[in-house]
């Protein structure tokens, strides 16, 4: 009896939290601004060498992967001018393409977290998405889409150009 009322309390979560009821990541690493969630080191490895071109010696050294992340962090705010008070994100790592095929990367507001995939992942494509993600948290009623992704654009053309 037990054994059906665990499987219609799980198919009953699913289905009022679809997204939340999927498995989520497990392993949780903390930098200044964010929290991102991985399944396996290589996962997060193969994450900060997108992102900067180097792997880490994890878990011995991780200062590389809070530096990397919290830099692209930094960078936004100076590009948009836009220091949200107590910023923080959650960065779900995924492999493979999410939601679809074309998905690479996306921000949900509702939950303040960033979804990205691992194999896909870039500077730039992070940038875009933690620029969603300063921008909302940056108004207290966030901005159209449209409005937002013009920010986002300009993020993404002056990501490094003063590099």
């Amino acid at each position: 009896m037990s054994r059906y009322l665990y499987i219609c309390i799980a198919l009953l979560m699913f289905l009022i939290f679809p997204r939340e009821a999927l498995s989520q990541p497990e392993k949780p690493f903390k930098t200044k601004y964010a929290v991102i969630y991985y399944d396996q080191d290589k996962d997060l490895d193969d994450f900060i060498w997108r992102l900067g071109g180097q792997h880490m010696d994890f878990p011995i050294d991780t200062s590389l992967v809070s530096n990397r992340v919290d830099r692209v962090i930094d960078r936004v705010e100076a590009i948009l001018d836009m220091r949200p008070h107590n910023f923080r994100v959650e960065v779900y790592l995924r492999r493979g393409p999410l939601q679809g095929e074309n998905k690479v990367a996306f921000y949900e507001h509702k939950t303040r977290a960033v979804y990205c995939s691992v194999d896909y992942a870039s500077d730039g494509v992070v940038a875009h998405e933690i620029a969603h993600a300063v921008i909302c948290q940056y108004f207290s009623i966030p901005p159209p889409k449209k409005m937002q992704e013009i920010l986002t654009q300009y993020v993404d053309k002056y990501l490094w150009s003063d590099y």
